[in-house]
C-alpha cells in the first residue's frame, strides 16, 4: 500500500462530517450501504477503527476490513460521492478502496505507488 500520502494535509480532519467514525455512521451515495466504523483492539495502547458496511434494507453486515487502523496517525473513512465506493485512507499503512463486485460481495484494493493516479480528484482533496 502507499504509505505518506498526506493524509488530512490539505486541513480536513477525521472529524469532518463526510467521515464515518465510532457512532457516526455514513450513508453511501445510493443510500443503499452504510459506513459503519466499530471499534478494534488496542494496539500498544493505542484505539484502533475497523471500517464495515452494512446494507440499509437488512441492516446486515456486508464488509468488515480485515484491518484495524491505528487513529494516532489520522484515519479517514469516507465514501466517493459519485458511486458506492468506500475510500480507507492511513498515514499509518496507505489508501485502499471497497467496491461491491456483481455478485454483490465486496472487496478492498489497496494503492501501491503504480496505482496512486486511480485515486479519485476528491478523494485526494481530503487526503488520500
Amino acid at each position: 500500500m502507499l504509505a505518506g500520502c498526506g493524509l488530512f494535509g490539505g486541513g480536513a480532519t477525521r472529524h469532518d462530517d463526510r467521515f464515518a467514525r465510532p457512532d457516526h455512521p455514513k450513508n453511501s451515495p445510493s443510500g443503499q450501504y452504510a459506513a459503519t466504523v466499530d471499534m478494534g483492539p488496542l494496539q500498544n495502547g493505542v484505539d484502533t477503527w475497523v471500517a464495515v458496511i452494512r446494507d440499509n434494507a437488512t441492516g446486515a453486515e456486508v464488509f468488515r476490513d480485515s484491518y484495524a487502523y491505528g487513529n494516532r496517525h489520522g484515519v479517514g473513512i469516507t465514501w466517493l460521492s459519485s458511486a458506492d465506493q468506500l475510500w480507507l485512507l492511513s498515514n499509518d499503512v496507505g489508501t485502499a478502496h471497497v467496491d461491491r463486485k456483481p455478485d454483490g460481495t465486496w472487496i478492498k484494493t489497496s494503492i501501491y505507488p503504480e496505482t496512486v493516479g486511480d485515486i479519485p480528484e476528491e478523494i485526494k482533496a481530503v487526503g488520500g
